[in-house]
């Protein structure tokens, strides 16, 4: 497939959250936003690329791949290899033609660095200077968001937790559930306090979610959150250097799945206490559905992507009330909850739905045997039959990157908004 479908991504998150944003700042918020994507896209190709991936040909035998090597670590000389932080080579990517291999990747992660930064963006577009918020995105875009993902995905200490520390297969994040969704969302919590965009007098619920003054916005939150799931599958399907044998119609099945449970079970939630269905909720909980799901989506059964998209649907109007009312983050294209806690979910339901059917040797970890077990591939609690429980283990490992990749997001987003806010001045 190719890379450039993947830029269905960022445009689903736009449309998804300018749709919630009031009518006469959505025009700015989405300008500003699209200004952010194009500055991430240049920074990330710049730096970033390389801090992600300049150590990935330590885990990743593709030819292209194998000459970046460079991945630092102040613990190997003291633990042993696998305790990397950051990659050092590859940079410059998007100047000089490499080879087929590297630019494919470049593009492929290019979209998903640029959904992650847009995030915070698009929260505080309406309220905060454009220039203020170009600034934030680069920070994000050429260090942080790379140095999350390097953890997860380009060889660094999460993904090889099985290796290190008999963790599960490590850290295991199928389609971004936590290294895109989560930081994303999390970013936009640091942003919000950092910058001191609160919520006074505005509380939003499911019962009181304010109407939209035109149609077409909510049709075009409904558009993004459909664009979306349509991503996710981009997502999975248009990586350069996936396995070949993946689960085709298994990951569809639990993709829709998924995506529809997340949408009844946050409709009927809000059609229960306000009294009539609302276009917010219903598409924001197919977007939930959808992150909370990605993590998993080849290892799971199609019964348990029901429960994992039907519980992301129900936290997040509850999360919606207890980011307003409790944090007063005035967080109106509510990403926080949409993508934040979904994504936090996703990572742990893998732990506990995993059956052991897909996997084998994830992460470089159980090839050929896991728990003594022959074929057992990434393993939750609900093993399949023949398989064993790889708990507490694989539990450890999510829990360890959820901690350690939402806490980078918030950390830095705040510090970055806060010091920017003395220089931007205070929100709108």
């Amino acid at each position: 497939m190719n890379v450039f479908f993947m830029y269905l991504v960022p445009l689903a998150v736009l449309l998804v959250a300018a749709g919630a944003v009031e009518e006469r700042r959505a025009a700015r918020a989405a300008t500003v936003a699209l200004i952010a994507f194009a500055l991430v896209l240049i920074v990330y190709g710049a730096a970033g690329f390389g801090f992600q991936f300049g150590g990935i040909g330590l885990v990743n035998d593709a030819l292209g791949l194998k000459a970046l090597v460079r991945e630092w670590s102040p613990l190997d000389p003291v633990l042993g290899l696998g305790w990397g932080i950051i990659g050092l080579d590859a940079f410059g990517i998007n100047f000089v033609f490499v080879n087929p291999d590297i630019t494919n990747l470049y593009l492929y992660h290019a979209a998903l660095a640029a959904t992650a930064v847009m995030m915070p963006v698009l929260a505080l577009a309406a309220r905060v200077r454009s220039r203020v918020l170009v600034v934030g995105a680069a920070l994000l875009g050429i260090f942080f968001y790379p140095l999350a993902a390097n953890w997860a995905w380009g060889g660094g200490w999460l993904q090889q937790f099985g290796l290190t520390s008999a963790l599960g297969h490590g850290m295991v994040d199928f389609a971004g559930s936590g290294v895109v969704f989560m930081f994303g969302g999390l970013a936009t919590l640091g942003a919000l306090l950092g910058y001191g965009v609160r919520s006074h007098t505005r509380v939003t619920t499911a019962a009181n979610i304010p109407e939209f003054p035109s149609a077409h916005l909510p049709l075009l939150m409904i558009l993004g959150a459909f664009l979306f799931m349509i991503g996710a599958g981009v997502i999975v399907f248009g990586d350069p250097f996936q396995v070949q044998d993946l689960p085709v119609t298994q990951i569809e099945l639990n993709l829709v799945n998924a995506a529809m449970a997340g949408l009844v079970v946050a409709t009927m939630y809000g059609w229960f206490v306000s009294g009539e269905p609302l276009a917010m909720l219903a598409a924001r909980g197919a977007v939930a559905g959808v992150v909370a799901v990605s993590a998993s989506l080849p290892f799971i059964p199609a019964w348990a992507a029901l429960v994992i998209g039907g519980v992301a649907g129900l936290l997040l109007p509850l999360t919606t009330y207890a980011v307003e009312r409790w944090i007063r983050a005035d967080d109106q294209p509510l990403l926080v909850p949409t993508f934040g806690v979904a994504g936090m979910w996703g990572l742990l339901a893998l732990s506990i739905f995993a059956d052991g059917t897909y996997g084998v040797g994830w992460n470089k970890t159980g090839i050929g045997r896991h728990l003594g077990v022959a074929g057992q591939g990434v393993t939750g609690i609900f093993a399949q039959s023949g398989f064993v429980p790889d708990s507490p283990g694989q539990m450890e490992a999510q829990f360890f990157g959820i901690v350690a990749i939402g806490l980078l997001a918030f950390v830095a987003s705040f510090a970055i908004f806060f010091a920017l806010r003395r220089i931007g001045g205070k929100p709108e």
